[in-house]
């Protein structure tokens, strides 16, 4: 059981992955928190097809201004609003304002369990 514990602590701090260099040409000048696979792709690997803003984006090819004025996950807020927030435009629970657990978040709850595993044990 703390095997895994561990092993779940050590994905929550290494989740920070980059989509890969070809892919953010055109994002070069945007924050890093879109620089993710998870700004075109629906998962953090890569795999399992694209979002919609990653749709909109392959099916027209570039950043050109009709792309960034699209609101392609539908939360009412244009890409180019989402990108330069810092938020990601294909999925519709990312949006400018809205607050996202931090690392800071993500380490007290990883505290909290392991505190409660070993008060059961």
């Amino acid at each position: 059981m703390k095997k895994m514990v561990t092993v779940v602590l050590i994905l929550l701090l290494i989740a920070n992955v980059s989509a890969r260099p070809e892919y953010m040409k055109d994002f070069k000048n945007f924050s890093d928190k879109v620089k993710k696979c998870t700004l075109c792709h629906v998962q953090s690997s890569g795999y399992g097809g694209l979002n919609p803003f990653g749709r909109d984006y392959a099916q027209i090819g570039s950043l050109t201004p009709e792309l960034m004025q699209l609101d392609s996950d539908g939360d009412r807020f244009s890409n180019i609003e989402e990108l330069l927030n810092g938020t990601m435009p294909g999925d519709k629970n990312s949006y400018p304002g809205k607050k996202a657990p931090g690392f800071t978040s993500l380490l007290l709850l990883a505290i909290i369990i392991l505190y409660l595993m070993k008060r059961k044990s």
